[in-house]
């Protein structure tokens, strides 16, 4: 997606004044989603979503939460397949048709997108996290020292008891 991105730029650096493109990326993928290359992928989203460029995705059999942040991010089609049968026909019917198009047909019902995201330290998608303040790096467990970055985070210590004062009557 990412060697896509870079071409796109480029032939739009090299199109001739006045000329607009609608550039789209599609990724039909049947592999396992992979939380390690999480920063990865949310860049190459944001990346398309600033250059105003389309991501759909079909995926087989699987679920992507990851490639489903990104068409959500850019405003794309995300299309799950549990049969291979109709392939052809979902390709043509969802994805053919521009994005102004769409919205004047009746396609699948959208899912609800799962924004969790994954840990730095083991790449597992996670509810509740910390996040560096420095590099923005999301962690599932408490660490003084950010491992990305090494920002030695001052750890404040108890609160100190304030005594309760006395009534007077």
């Amino acid at each position: 997606m990412a060697m896509a991105l870079c071409y796109i730029s480029r032939i739009q650096r090299n199109a001739a004044a006045g000329v607009k493109m609608h550039s789209r990326i599609l990724v039909v993928t049947g592999s396992n989603e992979c939380a390690s290359q999480y920063m990865t992928y949310m860049n190459v989203f944001f990346t398309a979503q600033k250059l105003g460029i389309t991501i759909d995705v079909c995926a087989m059999d699987k679920t992507m939460s990851l490639l489903q942040q990104g068409c959500d991010i850019t405003g794309g089609q995300y299309l799950r397949l549990t049969q291979l049968d109709g392939l052809l026909q979902y390709l043509l019917w969802v994805f053919l048709p521009d994005p102004q198009m769409r919205q004047k047909l009746v396609l699948p019902p959208a899912t609800k997108v799962d924004y969790r995201a994954a840990c730095f330290c083991h790449r597992e998608l996670i509810d509740i996290g910390y996040v560096c303040s420095v590099c923005l790096s999301i962690f599932c467990k408490f660490s003084p020292i950010c491992t990305t970055c090494h920002t030695v985070f001052k750890i404040p210590g108890p609160m100190p008891i304030k005594p309760k004062k006395k009534k007077k009557i």
